[in-house]
């Protein structure tokens, strides 16, 4: 049965509802470095296992599988060619996407490649029974051929392609966009970038924040959604 885009964003919505109601189910998170979240999170934890941390402790969800399948340089094509091995045989109930920071470096086929993989991407995943969660990046400083301009013009596909194929979207770079202007600062808030291109800890933090007010799952009183630290990265021996 083919859907229109607002049948598929209230199916999907259902479905989101209804996985959180329902039985033992299995996320999977897909991407590059930043959902890998290594390296630059100093022994804190990611915005996957942040999630985890909400899901599994404290929503008392033990027997969901929260999966982080990202890969550190990969793109929405390295996604594609490698579908069934980083996501297809996990038979994800739903599927968290975000590409476009690698993405970008592509000079030949720019945006109008990467808005086709993502409706690729998001063909498979619906093929396979999975509900899409389409992810922004978070905004770059200027380094090489990554521009906070050019980030923003691949910010502005996952948008357009959300909208187009009726997919929830968590727009993380509308969300650091605020939390700037508010800051006074350009890109992102003090701390928030451990370089030009990964969060840190205090990044990966805002981003489980933004997804899980999307997702309906955020509470003042929640350990993980108020988390508070120093910001401090772990000095080494």
């Amino acid at each position: 049965m083919d859907f229109t885009a607002d049948e598929y964003v209230r199916r999907d919505a259902d479905r989101l509802r209804d996985v959180l109601a329902g039985p033992p189910v299995t996320w999977t998170f897909v991407g590059d470095s930043i959902t890998q979240g290594v390296a630059h999170t100093h022994g804190w934890r990611n915005y996957v296992e942040l999630f985890a941390e909400r899901v599994r402790g404290e929503l008392g969800r033990r027997g969901d599988a929260v999966i982080n399948s990202g890969v550190s340089g990969s793109t929405a094509n390295d996604l594609l060619a490698e579908f069934d091995w980083r996501a297809g045989r996990f038979a994800p109930d739903v599927l968290l996407v975000m590409f476009g920071t690698n993405d970008m470096t592509d000079d030949e086929e720019g945006v109008r490649g990467f808005r086709y993989r993502l409706d690729q991407i998001i063909q498979r995943s619906r093929d396979v029974g999975a509900t899409v969660v389409l992810q922004t990046p978070p905004p770059v400083r200027p380094e090489g051929a990554r521009t906070p301009e050019l980030m923003a013009q691949y910010a502005a596909t996952v948008r357009d392609v959300a909208e187009g194929l009726g997919v929830v979207l968590v727009d993380h770079a509308a969300a650091w966009s605020r939390a700037a202007k508010e800051a006074g600062a350009d890109i992102a808030p003090d701390g928030w970038l451990d370089d030009a291109v990964h969060p840190g800890p205090r990044g990966h933090h805002a981003l489980v924040r933004t997804l899980l007010e999307v997702l309906e799952l955020a509470d003042p009183a929640s350990a993980v959604y108020s988390l508070a630290h120093d910001g401090q990265v772990p000095t080494r021996a």
